[in-house]
Order: C-alpha cells, then structure tokens, then sequence
C-alpha cells in the first residue's frame, strides 16, 4: 500500500520525473479531506494521511513509483453550473449561494456549484441560468475570510 503524507507537487511541476500516471480518483469532499484509503485506476491501494486542513487539488503528485506518478484527479459530480448574464444577477447568485453557504468554484463557464433540488428552486425563482452538469467541481475557489489557504506569494509566506 502507497502511504501518502504529503503532496509532492503537481503533475506540471514535477512533468519530467515520471513517464506515465496512474490517477486516483476523487470526488470533492474526499479531496477536501486529510485523511482516506482509496484505489488507483491502475489497482495501487493508496493510504492518504495528510497534515489536517491541507486540500487535495485535481492534479496533485501523491507519489512517485518507478516512471509512474500516482495523481489525483477530480471525479465527475452532479453540479450546477451557473451563469448569470450580467453583473447585477451575478451579484445575486453570489449572494444568494454564500447566504446558503454552499461551496463554489469559478471558471471561465460560470459558478459550479453541487447540485441540489432547493438551489434549483431558488436559482428557477430568481430567474438565474444554470445548467446541471456531471463534471469535476474544479476551479477557483474562495473561502471564508480568515481561511488558511496555500498559494505562491514569491518567496514570502503568511497564513490568511
């Protein structure tokens, strides 16, 4: 069994150390958690044990076996995605959907959001375009202010 207790990097970073992946698929709330036993597509059994309130990102380097990397990749959920068409109704479903507090991603399609019949109803009521989509829930994220979260500040570090 593959012991992981920390993310090596991503498969861009580390591109010329490996030959081939073998990806471990995740959905959002195992990737949001530390600490998991699940199976590569290629049958490696994976322990994943990582510090508490680390994030597994789509892409992640969990280990190096030979030319092999094992990564982990976004399973496909059931989302909305939601795309309003203007910044007034953006505004809205941005309000509407922390006022419930769900989780969000950004890309460049709109906000995914999981799907859930009382967002349907609400986004349906407000008049806000979606699409219900089985895709990865990818993409830029935001959390609550005072989250702890990690990305490159060019050699200087602080926790938010």
């Amino acid at each position: 069994m593959t012991v992981v207790t920390a993310v090596l990097g991503t498969v861009g970073t580390l591109r010329d150390r490996f030959e081939s992946e073998d990806p471990v698929l995740l959905n959002s709330e195992e990737r949001a958690g530390a600490h998991l036993v699940g199976r590569s597509e290629g049958g490696r059994d994976v322990r994943i044990s990582l510090p508490r309130g680390t994030e597994i990102n789509d892409g992640d380097v969990l280990a190096l076996e030979g030319t092999t990397a094992v990564v982990a990749r976004a399973a496909p959920e059931a989302l909305y995605v939601v795309s309003p068409d203007d910044a007034y109704t953006w505004g809205v479903a941005g309000y509407q959907l922390g006022n419930l507090h769900r989780p969000v991603r950004f890309t460049d399609e709109g906000m995914l959001t999981p799907a859930d019949p009382m967002v349907a109803d609400l986004l349906t009521r407000l008049g806000i375009a979606y699409e219900e989509r089985t895709i990865p829930f990818v993409g830029r994220r935001y959390g609550a202010h005072g989250a702890h979260h990690h990305h490159d500040h060019h050699g200087h570090h602080h926790d938010h």
